[in-house]
């Protein structure tokens, strides 16, 4: 495996496992401080690193649909970084909504990369083409979104309720 893939697969894996830890547990303390700007350097490291992949379907020169979503995921996080930096009214829902999508971002092109081989290996098996591309495309694309806005509107009602309650906006 080339360096450039592994350092890029490493990050991966960083940005898999923190932005799971900073969204699963409570948010403000110092370990959430620490482990989101290792985060934050994951994926940023991870979206710049991508640009030194060629894609196997290039759109132009190379480059394809994961460094369009590469494009995305850098913007999401710096927004995310950026608005928990100013911290301006309002800034801890952007700053949750930015990074909780960027994660949502993160886990839609992993399992891009997973869904190609499981793809491959239902159209092997037997599965028509169509099914198997249609339940590895919901699988990546529609999935994740669909999971991710479910919990990240659950998460914003309680803070909108733990505002109401104390008689103040959260935020």
């Amino acid at each position: 495996m080339p360096f450039v893939l592994s350092v890029h697969t490493a990050l991966g894996v960083a940005a898999l496992a923190t932005g799971a830890f900073v969204l699963a547990r409570r948010k403000g303390d110092g370990l959430h401080r620490v482990v989101g700007r290792v985060y934050a350097a994951a994926m940023v490291g991870l979206c710049v690193l991508s640009f030194g992949l060629r894609d196997t379907t290039p759109l132009f020169a190379g480059y394809g649909p994961f460094h369009i979503a590469a494009v995305v995921s850098l913007v999401t996080v710096v927004a995310g970084v950026v608005v928990a930096w100013r911290r301006r009214p309002g800034w801890l829902e952007g700053h949750y909504m930015w990074m909780a999508w960027s994660y949502v971002g993160l886990v839609m092109a992993t399992g891009g990369h997973v869904m190609r081989p499981v793809f491959l290996w239902m159209r092997d098996a037997g599965v028509p083409a169509g099914l198997a591309l249609g339940a590895s495309l919901f699988a990546v694309w529609g999935l994740p979104p669909l999971v991710g806005s479910r919990l990240i509107a659950r998460r914003k009602a309680g803070w909108d309720r733990l505002g109401a309650e104390a008689g103040m906006a959260v935020g």
